[in-house]
């Protein structure tokens, strides 16, 4: 048994459990993380010490290194947006990772660029997000915008929200996002330095402009400038990146060539100018800087390739269950589309019609054609860089394994997760109590309720043996949950 060590943003099972299910996938490899207690809660830092010290207790063990610098540095994703931290007890954080280091072994890191909310929510930001954040959202945007494109209306919008946040929190918030970017920079050094073999710094919900997105173009151009764009990747996402370092790392490991997948859009004339929300770019172009991450490549239409990937999407827009933001148009699913199913290797779902959720008429539609069960993939969580991630993770690490039970019981959690809580069971809790009253207890056990009792007879009718023997909230509110399948 091969181990990875893995140093996943935080405990919450999509990004450690969940991604320690996958490596298992590929017989031969462990994914060894620090215990869930280990990694701090929400907005409570992780013990960084002595996290460190058991990244160093590794080391005899590790055949490669995936490792969060958001957790090492700053305790975790979220407080990598408020911990005070100086610049310079950061940095020296850093460093330990030259002690991980050995010949043949690889490591490789990622490190978020810190995102910008467009909400005056701030249970995930600084206190002063709340009521500030939109006028922070778009004194950023158009500051940004107008740099660029020297638009006068974009000036007078960043003035305008500028004007509204008073000058302190402004001042606050561009320290910290220049100490951030510092760090990232440094990270870089390391990369060109031969410590980090590979880099992923992604974008964590973003948009078109922003500070973020100057300090992207800035990282990039920096890696050109070293010569590192072969090795440092930067693109939209965050929570999916732990799934595929893991997959480019098994996949270095064993030697395995890249997995050959032909690419097929239900929505042929819009999939092209979609542009994904909390994202920059359209949707090809981020499904092309998630084959890259993974190790994997589009094959041709007329190249038989080992997989049909399937990417769902409806009309120039996306939906949004979370944030209760319907689909704008559903034109439907393209003709010829269900007959290359049928002649297909194996066929993979990224359901990508709406953020933060599956398509529950589609995924209907798909079932009447091909049974569910014997899908080898399928996501639909969260933001489309996150699904189509940890997707291609799934297949590449699964890769000749995807018809085994071990490899169906993913799938039945993926849409158990994405398409009956987040597009459906998610509403209706949301719906019945009012859960910024109600105490976390009670409100994870009207989510056990639900999942078990409606998912599972989901599950049933659609021929998986696998049933939701658990649910948990992991961060006491319902827009995540763990599961337990079985």
């Amino acid at each position: 048994m091969k181990t990875v060590v893995g140093l996943p943003v935080d405990g919450r099972p999509v990004v450690r459990a969940q991604v320690q299910q996958l490596v298992a996938l590929t017989q031969g490899f462990e994914l060894r993380c620090p215990a869930i207690d280990e990694l701090g809660d929400f907005r409570i830092p992780a013990d960084r010490d002595h996290l460190a010290q058991w990244l160093r207790d590794q080391v005899d063990d590790a055949a490669g290194w995936v490792l969060s610098l958001d957790m090492l540095v700053y305790g975790g994703l979220i407080p990598s947006r408020f911990i005070d931290d100086a610049e310079a007890s950061l940095r020296e954080r850093l460093t330990m990772l030259r002690e991980l280091k050995r010949p043949g072994v690889p490591l490789t890191a990622f490190a978020a660029t810190m995102r910008i909310s467009s909400n005056c929510m701030a249970d995930e930001e600084k206190p002063y997000w709340n009521p500030h954040g939109l006028d922070l959202w778009t004194w950023s945007f158009h500051t940004d915008r107008h740099a660029l494109t020297g638009d006068a209306a974009s000036q007078a919008a960043a003035a305008v929200a500028a004007a509204r946040v008073p000058d302190a929190i402004r001042a606050d918030y561009r320290a910290t996002r220049a100490r951030n970017f510092a760090i990232n920079l440094a990270a870089l050094e390391l990369v060109e330095q031969d410590v980090i073999d590979r880099l992923v710094l992604p974008q964590d919900d973003t948009a078109e402009y922003g500070f973020n997105i100057a300090e992207r173009r800035a990282l990039q151009a920096e890696a050109a400038r070293r010569r590192l764009l072969d090795r440092v990747l930067i693109y939209p996402g965050a929570d999916e990146v732990m799934h595929t370092l893991s997959a480019w790392v098994v996949g270095r490991l064993r030697g395995d060539p890249p997995l050959r997948v032909n690419v097929l859009p239900t929505d042929a004339a819009h999939w092209q100018r979609l542009v994904p929300l909390y994202e920059d770019r359209p949707l090809p172009d981020a499904l092309a800087a998630q084959l890259q991450a993974v190790g994997a490549v589009q094959a041709a239409e007329d190249d038989d390739a080992e997989l049909l990937l399937l990417v769902h999407s409806q009309g120039s827009a996306q939906g949004d269950w979370a944030m209760r933001k319907p689909l704008t148009a559903r034109v439907g699913v393209d003709a010829g589309i269900w007959p290359r199913l049928a002649s297909a290797h194996a066929v993979a779902v990224a359901d990508d019609a709406h953020a933060n959720g599956g398509d529950p008429a589609f995924v209907a539609e798909l079932a009447a054609h091909l049974p569910l069960h014997t899908l080898a993939g399928y996501a639909g969580w969260n933001t489309s860089s996150n699904r189509i991630g940890s997707l291609l993770a799934q297949l590449v690490l699964a890769r000749g394994r995807w018809a085994t039970p071990a490899n169906q019981a993913v799938v039945a959690l993926r849409l158990a997760e994405d398409l009956q809580w987040q597009a459906r069971l998610r509403q209706t809790l949301r719906d019945r109590v009012d859960e910024a009253a109600m105490p976390a207890t009670a409100l994870a056990q009207q989510a056990q309720a639900l999942m078990v009792e409606d998912a599972n007879a989901w599950l049933a009718t659609m021929g998986f043996p696998q049933r939701v023997k658990r649910a948990w909230l992991p961060w006491r509110r319902s827009f995540e949950i763990g599961l337990d399948v079985q």
